[in-house]
């Protein structure tokens, strides 16, 4: 294994042995093989990967697609049916909500019980422990039992104990899943200085702008395979595709993922050939989900004269068209734009009806439409790139129709220098004035 490699994977697999009834674990073992008293359930199949040293890795996939149980084999809770797993360092993890907790012990005594099974000393824990309660922020409960917490008190002590133990490898599962914005905060600004001092990160999370903003690099998984390895954004939106294809299709979308074979034309012309790019990065970065009732195309952003327009100024008015074709008749529809920063941060957009009882009661099959979103720019000089959706509706649940990640990019630029920071542009006005003794 290469010395910058913390976390070697070859053909790894885990399967499950599944019993029907308690009493088939007894008879399986009774029956010396000679009988199956079970099923067989593969969570991971031939999975292979490198996870070099300093990365922060972001695990996705749907329910049920293998990521805990990599990050427990990761971590040795269990051992690989196949394959082979090597990892280079101090694992620290905190895979499932007070997981090791002793619910008689308070959180003082829980703290230093969790310290010494990842390796640290109690004169280590000593120094460190003023640093984990403050990050904990649980008061005097930090001196009651466990068994007492809230779900949100046993998140906050163990994150805090697990992102002081100075390890190399930080696992986490969906733990800031149930944190308050303030503790949430705190974490990601934790894990950034983990990532800063070189530690590697594992992050599993359905929130997918937790794992574009933390993440270097990002592994989907689904059904057990490993589908794809890369780049946050383009990975993410592969995911929201295989999220929004129907059951038929999803094989398909699979097989795409996987070999990255160019997306089929859609009915009529290519959904994904029909934008131009804003900038030569932005070239693969449209990423239509897969049709389900509908196509969006031509997606263009115009000025205020009608002219179709990649680069536009801050404080001017724009409009985003796009046309769709229902191939199929919808009830309840909306549409939707919404535009991003180039590593995927939401910024704002906008629905064609506040609710989805005020959407366009019915369209039939074969209709057309446009649909048109007038804004002001409010945006400071960058990159950026828009989404497009159509949605319909059915007994109450609202689904994609079709959509498009980033289905076209843009730049910004501005006629003067701005004062404004960030990519929002909240028309502040500022001052500074000296007060007391000082400004005399």
């Amino acid at each position: 294994m290469p010395p910058d490699v913390v976390i070697s994977a070859r053909n790894l697999a885990k399967t499950y042995r599944l019993f029907g009834h308690p009493g088939d674990r007894i008879k399986q073992f009774l029956s010396l093989g000679l009988r199956r008293y079970h099923r067989d359930f593969t969570a991971l199949k031939d999975v292979s990967f490198d996870i070099r040293k300093g990365e922060t890795i972001g695990i996705i996939g749907r329910n049920g697609s293998g990521k805990s149980t990599l990050l427990q084999l990761v971590c040795g809770i269990f051992k690989p049916t196949d394959g082979t797993l090597s990892v280079n360092g101090r694992v620290s993890a905190l895979l499932e909500l007070g997981a090791g907790f002793n619910p008689e012990f308070t959180g003082r005594e829980n703290a230093y019980f969790q310290g010494a099974l990842m390796g640290l000393g109690r004169t280590q824990i000593d120094r460190r422990f003023d640093s984990i309660a403050a990050f904990a922020d649980i008061g005097e409960f930090i001196d009651q039992p466990v068994r007492i917490y809230s779900s949100g008190m046993y998140l906050r002590l163990a994150f805090a104990v697990a992102a002081h133990v100075d390890s190399e490898i930080l696992v986490v599962d969906e733990a800031l899943a149930v944190g308050d914005a303030g503790f949430r905060a705190r974490c990601y600004r934790r894990i950034g200085e983990l990532r800063n001092a070189g530690c590697t990160i594992l992050f599993v999370s359905h929130a997918m702008d937790q794992i574009v903003r933390l993440c270097s690099r990002v592994m989907l998984l689904d059904e057990g395979d490993l589908l794809l390895s890369g780049e946050p954004v383009s990975v993410v939106a592969q995911f929201q595709r295989l999220l929004n294809a129907d059951s038929g299709k999803r094989a398909a979308v699979r097989e795409q993922i996987r070999t990255q074979t160019p997306e089929p034309p859609c009915e009529g012309g290519s959904a994904a050939g029909t934008f131009g790019p804003a900038h030569p990065d932005d070239a693969d970065a449209a990423m239509p989900y897969e049709p389900n009732g509908a196509v969006i195309d031509e997606v263009r952003l115009v000025d205020a004269s009608g002219q179709s327009v990649n680069l536009v100024r801050s404080g001017q008015d724009y409009r985003c068209v796009f046309r769709i074709r229902f191939t199929r008749g919808a009830e309840r529809v909306r549409c939707a734009m919404l535009i991003k920063t180039r590593d995927g941060m939401d910024l704002g957009g906008a629905m064609t009806a506040p609710s989805i009882d005020a959407g366009i009661p019915s369209v039939p099959e074969g209709a057309a439409a446009v649909a048109e979103f007038d804004f002001k720019c409010s945006l400071n000089p960058g990159s950026y790139r828009l989404n497009v959706a159509v949605f319909g509706s059915e007994a109450g649940v609202e689904y994609a129709l079709h959509g498009i990640q980033g289905a076209l990019g843009f730049r910004v630029e501005a006629d003067e220098d701005r004062l404004a920071i960030g990519a929002v542009d909240f028309g502040c006005r500022s001052s500074v004035r000296l007060t007391g003794a000082a400004a005399a």
